[in-house]
């Protein structure tokens, strides 16, 4: 196991790019960008995840063996989200730009 030390400033600055994540996740939560919320919640979320996996966890300092087993784990997730969304997308009723519309009151409950 490595020895190394990090200063106190960096895990300063990375929590505060932390907070910065979240306030932009909040603020593009707020902000109709059509089709492109999606992507971009999503691209957020990696950076952020990568901070958090880079320094908080270390990964920076380890061997380049386990940045390998990491990026295989990462590249292996990729696929089986890749499966599932072929998956889903090629189902009959799948229509990426409109939201389901909602089920009436009266169709489920009988009168």
């Amino acid at each position: 196991m490595s020895d190394h030390v990090s200063p106190v400033g960096l895990y300063i600055t990375i929590f505060l790019a932390l907070m910065v994540g979240t306030a932009l996740t909040v603020g593009a939560a707020f902000v109709n960008l059509g089709v492109f919320n999606f992507p971009v919640a999503m691209l957020i979320a990696v950076v952020k995840a990568s901070l958090v996996i880079w320094f908080f966890m270390h990964v920076k300092y380890q061997s380049h063996l386990t940045k390998l087993a990491i990026a295989t784990g990462l590249f292996f997730l990729c696929i089986l989200i890749g499966e599932t969304l072929i998956d889903y997308v090629s189902k009959d009723n799948f229509n990426f730009y409109t939201a389901p519309a909602p089920i009436e009151q009266s169709s489920i409950i009988p009168k």
